[in-house]
């Protein structure tokens, strides 16, 4: 068996060997990366798709990407750990190992200071798989998916646009005063922003909305509209979620309420990326803003991610959403005790 680079040409390899590996916990989904498997991937400035291979056959894949961010105050090269699957007839064989350690290598050859990776709640497999590879939880995070189903009221705090080229250079200063002193966080520039628009599927200009008062922006927010880059359909529901619809259908009797998820649904969701305001009024004001537009789009939830006691989560007031523990898990790569104990930044790829 070999651990190699993944190739353009694996495309259709790699979509279908993701159709027979499930994930989640309380929501199972089936997840194919359409119509480009390495969409997910482009987001990152530096990446590499590993794949382990047998003859002709492709027994499972791990991803990692590698950017800048403040670690203790200092900008280091971190990779970030994602999308690693394997064959179900060639697990607990020791594949994900190989294909984690090659991720690991790449970013240490790349000079990465430590390598992190996000696990969502009561998913113990992954949990035990990820210490034994040496991570330690670092903070659990949460994870909120805003249910869009009806249109929101807005306030007149100012005028919502899409943004244009010549507002990048104020977004950015925006973005850095936003998440100042947070760990994991990457310095935004006009040149940085204007990369990520156009290295990533599915976003341009118009995914990411302003809000401007006179001729100030007091905040900005992306949508990545996952639609465009992957297929995620409903195989199976937890209790939890189960018990959640019940409570929706019987609620719906008497109000407007989201559709209850059931298994072959497939889901149409955004991932908010990036987010500055001088004010979490002026985030609340786009998010309404963000929750009517992809209503008319047909998207049917938003997800973002922060801290459990951020100011972000007072925006989110109105909505109907599910929070999920997000566990946030770190391995140094050359010294020890690098992350301090300041709040974290995760941003909207990385989910």
């Amino acid at each position: 068996m070999d651990i190699c680079e993944a190739k353009s040409n694996d495309n259709d390899e790699l979509q279908a060997l993701q159709t027979r590996c499930p994930q989640g916990t309380n929501l199972i989904v089936s997840v194919v990366n359409t119509p480009d498997f390495f969409a997910r991937s482009k987001a990152f400035e530096l990446y590499k798709v590993f794949i382990a291979r047998e003859g002709k056959h492709i027994l499972g894949s791990a991803a990692c990407g590698l950017k800048n961010v403040f670690v203790s105050g200092k900008v280091r090269r971190v990779g970030y750990g994602f999308q690693a699957f394997i064959s179900p007839e060639h697990r607990r064989k020791g594949i994900a190992g190989m294909l984690h350690r090659h991720r690991e290598d790449y970013a240490v050859q790349h000079g990465a200071a430590l390598f992190y990776t996000l696990v969502l709640e009561n998913n113990i497999p992954a949990m035990r798989y990820i210490k034994r590879q040496g991570f330690q939880l670092h903070r659990d995070l949460v994870m909120s998916g805003l249910a869009v189903f009806r249109e929101m009221t807005t306030t007149s705090d100012g005028l919502v646009r899409s943004a244009l080229p010549q507002d990048l250079a104020a977004l950015a200063e925006l973005l850095n005063e936003t998440w100042k002193g947070f760990e994991l966080y990457g310095s935004a520039s006009a040149q940085g922003l204007s990369q990520f628009i156009c290295r990533t599927p599915g976003y341009d200009l118009n995914n990411l909305l302003v809000l401007q008062d006179n001729d100030h922006i007091l905040a900005c927010l992306g949508y990545w509209d996952l639609r465009k880059i992957k297929r995620t359909s409903v195989d199976a529901l937890s209790l939890k979620i189960r018990m959640i619809g019940l409570l929706i259908r019987a609620a719906g009797i008497f109000v407007q309420m989201p559709r209850p998820l059931k298994p072959g649904d497939t889901l149409k969701q955004c991932i908010v990326t990036p987010i500055g305001f001088k004010d979490v009024t002026h985030f609340s004001t786009l998010l309404r803003h963000l929750n009517n537009h992809v209503l008319q789009i047909g998207i049917e939830q938003i997800f973002l991610i922060c801290e459990r006691d951020h100011e972000m989560l007072k925006a989110m007031r109105g909505f109907i959403r599910i929070n999920t523990t997000t566990s946030l898990y770190v391995k140094p790569l050359r010294e020890r005790g690098l992350m301090a104990d300041k709040s974290i930044y995760i941003d909207g790829i990385d989910m």
